[in-house]
């Protein structure tokens, strides 16, 4: 049995993603999503890298702050990485 998914995101960023996926890899973006989603299902953590930099740090520290979030309960947000920086591949989070 196969599913459908369906991923919204901005003109720019298709554009984008599939003229990199074409011209460098010669494939399309599906193939590439399904690679990512293999990594990410198979390995420890996110399971895979942008760049040369590994998101599971990242992804590690903004899973241990949800979590401190949903025990403290008192609506006093805990800092650290946010859902928003795991899009926004800055410097001062990959560190």
């Amino acid at each position: 049995m196969k599913k459908k998914l369906t991923v919204v995101m901005d003109a720019e960023l298709y554009d984008l993603a599939k003229d990199k996926c074409n011209s460098k890899f010669g494939i399309g973006l599906s193939p590439l999503i399904k690679v990512f989603l293999k990594s990410f299902v198979s390995q420890k953590g996110v399971g895979f890298f942008v760049g040369d930099e590994d998101l599971c740090n990242l992804f590690n520290r903004w899973l241990y702050k949800k979590g401190w979030e949903q025990v403290r309960k008192d609506g006093i947000p805990v800092p650290g990485s946010r859902l928003k920086d795991l899009y926004d591949l800055s410097e001062k989070w990959l560190k």
